[in-house]
C-alpha cells in the first residue's frame, strides 16, 4: 500500500524537459506541447473520419495531391463543426457525414449517344435540417442542384 501511494502521488502530472538554451519561456513550451496534441488529433481525424484508405504513391506530385486532399477534408470537417456550433442542431460533422452519405447525384442516359441527365436524390427531413444549418440551401432542391451541373461527355 505504501508503494501504491508513492506511485499515485504523481498521477496526472507530465514532466516536460527542454534544453536550457531554448529561447521560449516555460509557458511557450507547454503551449507547444499542447499544440502537438491538436495535431495528433487532426491526423486521427484524417485517418478515421475522412476514411481515406492507405494509398501507395510513387511520385512526389501524387503524394502532394494526396496530402492536399487530406488537409482539405480536415478543413471541411472543421468548417462544418464550426457552423454547427452556431446552429440549433446539436450534432457533429462526423454525424452529418453519416446522415448525408445517402445523398447522391446520378447521371442517366437512355441510350448510347443520348444527352445525359443528372438526377439528385431527394433529401430527407434530417438531411434538409443539416443543409439549412450549414447554410447550403441551394443543395436542398434536387432540380436546382441538377440545373447547376454541366453534363460531361460519357464515353
Amino acid at each position: 500500500e505504501e508503494e501504491w501511494r508513492r506511485r499515485i502521488r504523481y498521477a496526472g502530472f507530465v514532466l516536460l524537459v527542454a534544453h536550457p538554451d531554448l529561447p521560449q519561456t516555460a509557458e511557450d513550451v507547454v503551449g507547444l506541447y499542447r499544440q502537438k496534441d491538436t495535431v495528433e488529433k487532426d491526423f486521427q481525424t484524417i485517418k478515421d473520419t475522412v476514411k481515406l484508405r492507405p494509398l501507395y504513391h510513387h511520385t512526389d506530385p501524387k503524394v502532394r495531391a494526396h496530402v492536399t486532399l487530406c488537409m482539405l477534408a480536415l478543413l471541411l470537417e472543421r468548417t462544418i463543426d464550426r457552423r454547427l456550433k452556431h446552429s440549433r442542431l446539436q450534432t457533429t460533422a462526423v454525424a452529418c457525414f453519416e446522415e448525408l452519405q445517402t445523398c447522391h447525384l446520378n447521371i442517366l442516359t437512355s441510350y448510347p449517344g443520348s444527352k445525359p441527365v443528372y438526377v439528385a436524390t431527394e433529401p430527407t427531413q434530417e438531411q434538409r435540417a443539416i443543409l439549412r444549418s450549414l447554410r447550403m440551401l441551394e443543395l436542398i432542391d434536387p432540380e436546382e442542384v441538377a440545373g447547376h451541373i454541366q453534363p460531361r461527355r460519357i464515353p
